[in-house]
């Protein structure tokens, strides 16, 4: 089976022509002795590329859908992060790449339909003492259901997700905005507030209006009714 290879972009999004692949030679990574985690060549040498983050929003309930990434991840292991992410391999459309990882890593297949590209998120951040370079051009999915997916229809991939969970969404937004560190970071003040806004305006706000029509739709019926109007 061919190694899996990213396209490296320019610092503005542009491809360059130039691909690496996933994982560094092994005998590279022998002979040298490189670190464990520099697992790929791309976060080595701080390239930029282009990856996916799907979020699964259910609307009855106001949750977000997280997911615990396993410990034997190369980047914020341990941590509660989004719902389903991964790398756009070379020459991939972001939408088939946002399918394939949502079901690779959690046993869920969706129709293209179902994907809502929203925003595009650029991630520049260093971690692990320096040793895992991320910059990268997300492009960021909606999924909303209207219920909660049972916890039990998941099928984990167990290389990369130890757990999944439902959290209101603005408690979600408290924990990223306090830091907590059980959660990947995410500046909430910044581009990636852009999430937790459409959510509000969408579906918050739009519940609250029509909830309140309909309360004064109920009052203005019974006033009627009683002769008050």
């Amino acid at each position: 089976m061919a190694e899996e290879h990213f396209d490296v972009l320019t610092k503005s999004g542009e491809k360059t022509g130039v691909s690496k692949p996933r994982h560094l030679n092994q005998a590279f990574v022998y002979t040298l002795k490189v670190n464990a985690l520099y697992r790929s060549e791309i976060h080595r040498d701080g390239d930029y590329h282009r990856a996916v983050h799907v979020w699964i929003f259910v609307e009855s309930t106001q949750e977000l859908l997280l997911q615990l990434r396993s410990d034997d991840k190369d980047s914020w292991p341990g941590q509660w992060d989004i719902s389903s992410a991964g790398h756009i391999s070379a020459g991939d459309p972001s939408l088939i790449s946002a399918q394939r990882e949502l079901e690779e890593e959690l046993g869920i297949k969706l129709p293209k339909d179902a994907f809502e590209k929203i925003f595009v998120f650029l991630q520049e951040c260093v971690t692990n003492n320096g040793k895992f370079i991320n910059n990268e051009f997300n492009d960021v999915y909606l999924v909303t259901v209207l219920h909660p997916i049972p916890l039990e229809a998941f099928t984990l991939q167990k290389e990369e997700v130890s757990a999944v969970k439902y959290i209101p969404y603005e408690e979600y937004r408290s924990l990223l905005a306090k830091e907590d560190p059980a959660y990947v970071p995410y500046d909430v003040n910044g581009d990636y507030g852009k999430l937790f806004e459409i959510i509000r305006q969408r579906y918050i706000f739009s519940h609250w209006f029509f909830l309140s029509y309909f309360l004064f739709f109920v009052w203005h019926i019974h006033c009627y009714a009683k002769g008050c109007i």
